[in-house]
């Protein structure tokens, strides 16, 4: 039988080590047991047993003596304490924090998969692609995402590149759905450390950055797409995810086929009929009659102002998402 693992967070004040335990045993997929001390005689107990695997503590809980617990890991979290350099910073958000965590020992990880177990309910896939141009598309998807979140944890996705809105745009140094893809040939309970480490949010609904340039997503062949949706749909913590996607992927129709419903977005002009009717025709030429089946069709209303994706959710746009909503 594999001894168990353990994350233990060390911090002498309280009320961080509380909020910050609170949010790694919220953390559903997590290989370890998760420990919080935060006094000398707590930790000597805990660690009595068997040393952690990973010890997270700040500049101002650190002492030598720390490194004798035989932690395999040692994460100082930087809060000011004169000279006691941390590794990064203690009062950032605290899904930074994990991500940290993840990339220090996602390469521990090869071998273990005593943490792997199915979701409960697999996540229902959404679709939203569309031939029309400057239909909404990624502002439909994103707030949709955000309307979901009334019914379970919701994952968007974009297969778009150079994306536009500021919102979706983390700091330069992070990494994108291309630098993931990278792992999707790697062992799954790896390739799904990967993945945890690079969720971002917005407003509460969780997304992985777009890839910068076109190319970085194009070259993907469409299996390996299908597998990154299937693990993230079969062992992944959420009910739905959201596609805002691109007909510059391989296997768009593959994919399309893989989702539970799909959301057309159009116009009421007659440039825009056009295309869509050369899509479904090109649908039913390859077999595909299936996607049209599942896909609804719908025009958005013109607005003045693009909602804001993390703002107020009212206005025009947002009740015309919520009526579809009915259709999931």
């Amino acid at each position: 039988m594999m001894s168990e693992r353990i994350l233990l967070l060390y911090d002498r004040d309280e009320e961080y080590a509380r909020l910050m335990g609170e949010y790694l045993l919220g953390c559903r997929g997590l290989p370890w047991k998760i420990a919080v001390c935060t006094s000398a005689a707590d930790l000597i107990g805990a660690v009595k047993k068997r040393s952690p695997e990973i010890l997270v503590t700040s500049g101002s809980s650190y002492d030598k003596c720390l490194e004798k617990i035989g932690a395999k890991h040692v994460l100082v979290l930087n809060d000011g304490t004169a000279g006691v350099r941390g590794v990064t910073d203690k009062y950032q958000a605290a899904e930074d924090t994990l991500r940290v965590i993840l990339d220090i020992c996602t390469d521990d990880e090869a071998d273990d998969t005593s943490f792997l177990s199915p979701a409960k309910n697999r996540a229902k896939l959404i679709g939203v692609f569309s031939p029309v141009r400057r239909c909404y598309q990624t502002t439909f998807s994103v707030l949709m995402g955000r309307l979901l979140l009334e019914r379970g944890k919701v994952l968007y996705l974009s297969f778009e590149f150079c994306e536009g809105c500021e919102e979706l745009i983390p700091p330069e140094e992070s990494r994108g759905l291309s630098d993931l893809m990278y792992f999707i040939k790697s062992p799954v309970n790896v390739f799904l450390l990967r993945f945890r480490s690079m969720v971002r949010s917005i407003a509460g609904l969780d997304y992985i950055p777009c890839a910068l340039s076109g190319a970085d997503i194009s070259e993907i062949p469409e299996a390996e797409w299908k597998l990154f949706l299937s693990r993230i749909c079969d062992y992944g913590e959420y009910s739905y995810v959201i596609l805002d996607l691109s007909e510059s992927i391989r296997g768009i129709f593959s994919i399309l086929r893989m989702c539970d419903r799909i959301f057309t977005l159009t116009r009421n002009d007659r440039v825009a009929r056009r295309k869509v009717e050369s899509y479904e025709n090109v649908l039913s030429m390859y077999k595909y009659e299936d996607v049209m089946e599942k896909s609804i069709k719908c025009d958005p209303p013109s607005v003045t102002r693009v909602p804001s994706f993390s703002g107020d959710m009212s206005g025009e746009f947002v009740d015309f998402i919520v009526n579809r909503l009915g259709e999931l």
